[in-house]
């Protein structure tokens, strides 16, 4: 299998690496508060600009841009931290290298997302009975704004800082620290659970938010068994970049 593997250390030893599922465990508060803060400053800059913070819901856009980079901002700097405290380095720990066939690899990559994604709508908009399985969609945030120039900052979120920050922390820190612990297995599975669950969209109803989950579960495992067969973070960081454009594409082209 390509790619470098770190050694595992003796149980109870602070040898390198020794990071595992408290460090997972630890990147939710972590990230909470990076979202805190984003909000916080975004707030703060409204009460400048003398617009009224009324509901978040109400916020300018580049005030959502402020709050979701501050969010990427965290899961990035955890699996960073990490690594640099507890580990040998993002390449070794997190398997993060590319290789001139990632691009190929992540284009089929992002082909299986999307068809992955679809069936799973599908089949879960039956089971719950859900009408239009595309009412359960995460893209509003893009096309509620598609009027402003500060669009450009969320599709710039969307299309470049989701893939990466995602992907250091759930195929990287998440998926490593399962697969450490637990086996291939587990890994892929722990890690889509992890990945899955903070995409819970505020607002919406029951069945729109099961069908969601379902294709953000699906696309979990395709990155997930991607992460594990290449053992880097090359072709699952393309293909979810290049998800993310055809998606952000959909929703304000198509």
């Amino acid at each position: 299998m390509p790619g470098a593997t770190p050694p595992v250390p003796a149980r109870g030893t602070n040898v390198r690496p020794w990071w595992g599922l408290g460090d997972v465990a630890l990147s939710i508060p972590v990230v909470f508060a990076f979202s805190v803060l984003g909000v916080a400053i975004a707030a703060i800059a409204i009460r400048a600009a003398g617009v009224d913070a009324g509901d978040i819901d109400s916020w300018p856009v580049w005030a959502l841009v402020i709050t979701v980079a501050a969010q990427q901002i965290g899961q990035w700097l955890w699996p960073w931290f990490v690594t640099r405290w507890k580990g040998l380095g993002m390449r070794l720990d997190w398997r993060l290298e590319f290789k001139a066939v990632d691009s190929l690899i992540g284009l089929g990559l992002a082909v299986a997302c999307v068809i992955c994604a679809g069936i799973a709508s599908q089949l879960m908009s039956v089971i719950v009975g859900l009408e239009d399985p595309d009412s359960a969609s995460n893209t509003s945030i893009l096309t509620d704004n598609d009027q402003s120039l500060w669009v450009i900052g969320i599709i710039a979120a969307v299309v470049i800082g989701a893939p990466w920050s995602e992907e250091l922390l759930f195929r990287g820190l998440v998926l490593r620290s399962f697969e450490k612990g637990y086996g291939k297995i587990a890994a892929v599975l722990g890690s889509t659970a992890v990945f899955t669950l903070p995409h819970f969209q505020d607002g919406a109803s029951f069945d729109e938010t099961m069908v969601l989950l379902s294709a953000i579960a699906s696309i979990g495992l395709v990155l997930g068994m991607a992460a594990i067969k290449w053992n880097r973070l090359g072709p699952t960081i393309i293909g979810h970049m290049i998800f993310n454009a055809w998606g952000t594409y959909a929703a304000l082209a198509l």
